[in-house]
């Protein structure tokens, strides 16, 4: 059984959430995780104005995972119960969506980063998405209780736990969280999803501690580049 350990919206915005999420995976001896990083959150934060802090990510020699080109987008009421104006692929065209995507590797290529998976912001996808993540070279993509491999189009269960940042569901997930761990505890691959808001409530910090400690016990910790070889998930996977 296996887990992949990501920080979601690393970003030059939450450089001390990001710092602190670090430290706390280190004490944790969990060597292994997936940063999920924004290129340019909210258009205001694009990396390429924050090199120590890009310096800082290299410097981990940890798996990075492209989030979006901005993590920004329209509050919609289709999508409240799941983001409040950060599903960024949610709405817009193929046009607007290859744009996003071509400008989000733009910013990795000119600091020397690479990124073969893609997980869009709140996991909220649109019609074009997997086409256009295909056309730039993309391994697969990871949604909330899947991870699609975008060449065999095979889908890998991996269902993905985390906690919401927003008020009240914040404090109804600090409830549900546990409960799903044991909900999908015979899952072959899960995901465990530290954003850094995460690092602003104590209580979550504590949740995570224990859930990670148990969770390393019992699975193997990998990224999701080990979960694929080159043309199939990894032989030690097959059949997940």
């Amino acid at each position: 059984m296996y887990a992949i350990v990501e920080i979601h919206d690393v970003s030059p915005f939450y450089k001390q959430e990001v710092y602190q999420a670090v430290e706390f995976l280190q004490r944790l001896r969990i060597d292994k995780f997936s940063l999920l990083v924004i290129p340019n959150y909210m258009e205001e934060y694009p990396l390429y104005k924050h090199k120590d802090f890009v310096g800082f990510l290299k410097a981990l020699e940890q798996e990075i995972v492209l989030h979006g080109y901005s993590h920004k987008a329209k509050v919609k009421l289709s999508q409240i119960l799941y983001t409040y104006g950060e599903g960024e692929f949610g709405e817009g065209g193929i046009e607007e969506t290859y744009q996003k995507i071509e400008k989000a590797l733009d910013i990795f290529e000119s600091l020397s980063l690479t990124a073969k998976f893609f997980v869009p912001p709140a996991w909220i996808s649109n019609s074009w998405m997997e086409d256009v993540l295909s056309a730039f070279g993309f391994r697969a993509v990871g949604y909330k209780d899947l991870i699609k491999d975008l060449q065999s189009e095979e889908k890998i269960p991996s269902p993905s736990i985390t906690f919401s940042n927003r008020p009240v569901l914040s404090f109804l997930s600090l409830m549900a969280v546990p409960a799903f761990l044991k909900l999908y505890k015979k899952a072959k691959v899960l995901r465990l999803s530290l954003h850094t808001r995460d690092f602003r409530d104590r209580r979550k910090i504590v949740l995570w501690r224990s859930i990670l400690r148990e969770v390393k016990k019992e699975r193997e910790v990998i990224s999701y580049e080990e979960l694929f070889s080159k043309s199939r998930p990894a032989p030690s996977l097959q059949g997940v």
